[in-house]
């Protein structure tokens, strides 16, 4: 950002009756300034985000103890209680700041704040006179963690993985553009970005179909890339695992995993309502308009996940 020294800008806005205000704080490491430029370059280091409403009631004041210990029980409940409201604020506000720079300004490489940030659960309380309320950091939330319950196939490292991180850290291998597309998508459904999700496993389900099926060093591999630069073929991935496959492999997609199957054939269809009209929704087979949600989307990932082991066992 170029402001004049000293000046950090602020932003505001209303989320339900919250009133909350984005300061953009400026990065004193770096700056940069030309000879033709009045004032400096200054990155972003972080977004100061206070969130502020009228509570019904006021917080209640912090009981002492006859031997003189203070007891912050009863105030850290009062506090930890209104705490989700107020992240759920200053979450969406500092987000809507950095979409701004990464759609707007075209500020590569921003990323969003995710619920599990830690500033979140360690803010800092004030009284209605500006005054910082004692006791306000006595709030121990346990936040959430990305994949703690094994969500989209997150595992936790024990023990018995050690060998294998050893052995991956003395020969760090590459990931396949599969593996790479399953994290992008798993990552985008962390984030909440649904569409996004969709897309990468959708083009992660053609990638890892297609390339078993027209694997570059075959025949069939040089015949279909030929065909397909010629714009003389078109085949449907969702033909290819059925009827193809059973004729190809003597076991068909559809039949042995009908659930699966059919879920497959959601996320490909809502792919193509992504890609038409910019809707995360899809039509069933009698025609009724589905708007795919979070959970939706997790089933798309594990049908991808299970579609690959299917594949690397024919």
């Amino acid at each position: 950002m170029v402001m004049p020294d000293g000046e950090s800008p602020c932003i505001s806005a209303a989320v339900g009756d919250m009133d909350v205000i984005a300061k953009l704080l400026s990065a004193e490491y770096w700056r940069f300034k030309g000879k033709d430029d009045q004032n400096w370059t200054e990155g972003v280091g972080g977004i100061e985000v206070t969130v502020s409403r009228n509570e019904s009631d006021k917080p209640p004041d912090i009981v002492i103890a006859p031997d003189g210990i203070r007891d912050l029980t009863v105030q850290s409940e009062y506090l930890r209680n209104r705490l989700p409201e107020y992240q759920a604020a200053a979450l969406e506000v500092a987000n809507r700041v950095l979409r701004y720079f990464r759609f707007e300004l075209l500020t590569p490489g921003v990323r969003w704040i995710s619920s599990w940030e830690q500033s979140l659960y360690t803010p800092t309380w004030y009284d209605a006179a500006g005054k910082a309320l004692t006791g306000g950091t006595w709030i121990y939330v346990a936040q959430p963690v990305p994949g703690l319950h094994g969500e989209l196939g997150a595992k936790k490292l024990s023990r018995n993985e050690l060998p294998d991180l050893q052995a991956f850290v003395t020969n760090p291998t590459e990931p396949s553009l599969v593996t790479s597309l399953l994290s992008d998508a798993q990552t985008a459904w962390f984030e909440g970005s649904l569409r996004r999700a969709a897309l990468e496993l959708a083009i992660c389900t053609e990638v890892l179909v297609k390339r078993h099926f027209f694997a570059k060093a075959t025949p069939a591999g040089a015949a279909f890339d030929y065909l397909e630069d010629k714009a003389r073929v078109s085949v449907r991935v969702i033909e290819l695992i059925d009827a193809v496959a059973e004729m190809a492999f003597g076991e068909s997609y559809r039949k042995s995993n009908p659930y699966n199957y059919l879920l497959i054939d959601h996320l490909l269809r809502c792919r193509n309502k992504i890609a038409h009209r910019g809707e995360l929704s899809f039509r069933d087979d009698a025609g009724n308009i589905v708007i795919a949600d979070a959970p939706m989307v997790e089933s798309w990932w594990h049908a991808v996940f299970h579609l690959k082991q299917w594949l690397e066992s024919l």
